[in-house]
């Protein structure tokens, strides 16, 4: 556990700016910390004081971090990133287009495990500032994951498929100009995708295909696209392609490398930023406390009332989040609906009200709405809640006291607009195809929306934010997030660890034990620290091992099943796991079945990742 006494205590208008145009962060005086434990530091610095700088009322004494908690593993197992990366499933969907398992670059669940138990530090503390209480909080890296990997796991349990599967016979995203320039399209529209293709020599047979296969990479996973694509693509020099976008109003981005990244605008940890809003008080009392069936105590946001405006991912896994911390969240119901069973997994557990914003009288019933709740969160393009009349400034008019949170794609970037802030825009853009994939291999997005999910943990950790400071200081919040500060949250663990050997120019260094291992009967993921590790693995094995064995290590792997592997390493104390590929068997083990719940539909969700006592 770490006591957030630890942490240190700045000002929080201090922070704020820090948030906004920092680019150093004090990793050293947290290296005895994992990962998980030093996001959690950065997440929770800016919040931990008031406005003088001194020590506001002392949040939850106990965060803890585990490996497995709330799974049937024992504590006591050996864990890592690696591990849990296959247990969850998320080796086997990152490596959904290449046909075999691939680790991500990026820790991304011990990452993601940091800014949740930053969520629960917030949250209990906002809960205990309204009479409940709260000394401990507890999630795991592996709850995080199964966040990750969550919206394929409830695709793959649903009764029915949420799109079409579809394979073209060539490779996904990203695409490569004559010149060698690598890029990321995106458009909503099938006619300007159409267009830009045409525009490069692609025949018309190709394109309803493609664009199928195309709209559908944020729902399966994968884009697997016709060979076509990629040879007109490869055909065009740059200054082609980039009139081509323009002319269509195609959306484009280069994937820029961790040099550029650094370059402009500059890395920084990804915080929301906090406007306080005119008016004090806080408007309608909150209702009685509520908590879910079966739990002893309310949970730390039972009594906010949170009114979400949201499609895609993004904003409704922000809204799920809140609403699985104990929030009422009412999910504005556009007349389109949202992304058939996606919508179904990403507004689950909360109340929901067809209104059409774009009518007069639609803004009309989400203004009475929002005058009596706590929290409005929005994902709409820039521009459009002022376009509407319902910006923050008119909200808290109508509502003292009102949390205002704007997740867009690409603020604090001004200058971004004109590109949509689209998961791949935003990967491309933020040089997370570079950090996520190793040296020596061609950098390439992946079709897990990590931009999104950790767009929307940053987003919750703003309007938490804003609940905090609004009962520290008795006025309302504007929380303004983005899918670049949730790649900037992610990619923090590039500036903590660039300078050692594990990374080069912000890429990571892998040798043979980094990536899964083939075994008898699929793969194997292991973890060896150091060289007493290695020789527990040796010992394990069978066979001696020293620099030049790692043949001969491959071949002994692929004598016996994994889950052979997997007991007689875990016996020995080496972190080791089967890459689970079968995603939908996942809620079936054993191990496993108390971190997913049904939903609509029949599929299976991860519960909530904390526990509070």
């Amino acid at each position: 556990m770490i006591s957030v006494d630890e942490l240190f205590k700045g000002g929080v208008e201090h922070y704020l700016l820090e948030a906004q145009g920092s680019r150093v962060f004090d990793y050293q005086r947290m290296n005895e910390m994992n990962l998980a434990r030093e996001v959690f530091g950065i997440r929770i610095a800016p919040w931990s004081a008031d406005s003088s700088g001194k020590s506001a009322t002392p949040m939850p004494e106990n965060v803890d971090i585990s490996w497995y908690g709330g799974s049937r593993i024992p504590s006591a197992d050996p864990g890592s990133e690696a591990v849990v990366q296959a247990l969850s499933g998320l080796m086997f969907v990152n490596g959904a287009e290449t046909g075999r398992p691939r680790r991500f670059g990026l820790d991304v669940a011990s990452a993601a495990s940091g800014l949740l138990a930053g969520h629960g530090a917030l949250a209990a503390e906002i809960g205990r500032s309204r009479g409940i209480g709260i000394e401990t909080v507890r999630t795991s890296v592996l709850q995080a994951a199964t966040l990750l990997a969550g919206q394929y796991i409830g695709e793959a349990t649903s009764e029915e498929s949420w799109a079409p599967s579809i394979r073209g016979n060539g490779s996904p995203p990203p695409f490569a100009s004559a010149d060698g320039r690598p890029f990321e399209i995106d458009t909503f529209d099938p006619e300007r995708w159409a267009g830009f293709w045409r525009s490069l020599g692609v025949d018309d047979a190709l394109l309803g295909r493609s664009w199928t296969i195309f709209q559908y990479r944020y729902v399966k996973g994968h884009c697997v696209l016709p060979a076509g694509l990629h040879i007109a693509a490869s055909s065009a020099r740059w200054s082609q392609v980039l009139a081509a976008a323009d002319e269509f109003r195609v959306s484009l981005s280069p994937l820029r490398t961790y040099a550029e990244m650094s370059a402009e605008p500059g890395w920084s940890a990804g915080h929301p930023v906090l406007t306080p809003l005119a008016g004090h008080g806080r408007g309608p009392s909150a209702p009685e406390h509520a908590s879910r069936a079966g739990d002893s105590k309310p949970l730390p946001l039972s009594g906010i009332r949170v009114v979400e405006a949201t499609t895609r991912v993004q904003g409704p896994l922000a809204g799920l989040l809140l609403r699985m911390l104990g929030a009422e969240v009412t999910w504005i119901e556009p007349p389109q609906g949202d992304i058939g069973g996606m919508g179904a997994y990403y507004h689950r557990g909360k109340a929901r009200v067809p209104v059409n914003v774009a009518r007069p009288e639609g803004r009309d019933q989400l203004r009475d709405m929002i005058a009596e709740s706590d929290v409005f969160l929005h994902n709409w393009r820039p521009g459009k809640a002022e376009e509407w009349g319902l910006s923050a400034e008119e909200l808290a008019g109508i509502r003292p006291g009102l949390v205002f949170a704007e997740a867009s794609g690409w603020a604090p970037l001004a200058d971004r607009d004109h590109v949509l802030g689209t998961e791949f825009m935003v990967q491309a853009y933020t040089g997370l195809a570079d950090t996520n994939t190793p040296v020596l291999e061609r950098p390439r997005t992946t079709r897990v929306l990590l931009c999104d999910i950790f767009g929307a943990l940053v987003a919750c950790e703003g309007v938490l934010a804003g609940l905090l400071q609004r009962e520290r200081r008795d006025h309302g919040w504007k929380s303004e997030t983005s899918l670049l500060c949730g790649s900037m949250a992610l990619q923090s663990q590039v500036t903590s660890d660039h300078g050692s050997s594990r990374r080069t120019d912000g890429r990571p260094e892998w040798h043979l034990l980094d990536e899964p291992l083939e075994t008898a009967d699929g793969y194997l993921a292991i973890t060896v620290a150091d060289g007493a590790a290695r020789r527990s693995l040796g010992e394990a094995l069978g066979m001696p091992l020293h620099d030049e064995s790692d043949k001969a290590l491959a071949e002994r792997l692929r004598e016996a099943p994994a889950a052979h592997w997997e007991k007689a390493l875990a016996e020995a104390g080496v972190p080791a796991a089967e890459v689970r590929c079968d995603v939908d068997a996942l809620v079936h083990d054993e191990r496993l079945a108390p971190l997913f719940e049904p939903f609509e539909g029949g599929g299976q969700a991860p519960v909530a990742p904390w526990v509070f006592e």
